[in-house]
């Protein structure tokens, strides 16, 4: 089994610290509310949220509970109040710290532990990129 994702994983905590150099103090306002503070809190909820769920897979190899898109987006609905409110530095150096303990968890993973959690159907577990460049991608627009 591959490491890529563990590349691809550095690689966007790399493009992650250099976004948040660039944004400096600017206060960004995205569409729908959402603030470049509420998307930087957004992220490191979610990596937290994933490294939470790969602990404890491995630690109890019970069936992984997954979410459905709504209940995905009752959560950052619930947490767009909190994360907005979240200064910018708080929510960078968030941001950066759940992406870093994440990616250190993921790339510890035995060869065993990859393939078991990609057998569960959860790719996204191990691979943080996509997510984060997602956001990342809007961060960029909005900074142009």
């Amino acid at each position: 089994m591959s490491d890529d994702h563990v590349e691809r994983n550095h690689a966007s905590r790399e493009r992650l610290a250099a976004l948040i150099a660039r944004l400096g103090e600017r206060t960004l306002v995205l569409p729908d509310g959402w603030t470049a503070a509420a998307l930087l809190g957004h992220l490191g909820f979610w990596d937290r949220f994933a490294a939470s769920r790969m602990e404890k897979y491995l630690r109890d190899r019970e069936p992984m509970v997954f979410l459905n898109d709504a209940l995905i987006e009752f959560i950052n609905a619930a947490g767009l109040p909190q994360w907005t409110a979240t200064p910018l530095g708080a929510a960078a150096a968030d941001a950066t710290d759940s992406a870093a303990a994440a990616d250190q968890l993921i790339a510890k993973l035995s060869a065993d532990e990859v393939a078991a959690i990609y057998t569960v159907g959860s790719p996204r577990l191990l691979d943080r990129s996509g997510h984060r460049n997602e956001h990342l991608d809007q961060l960029e627009r909005a900074l142009e």
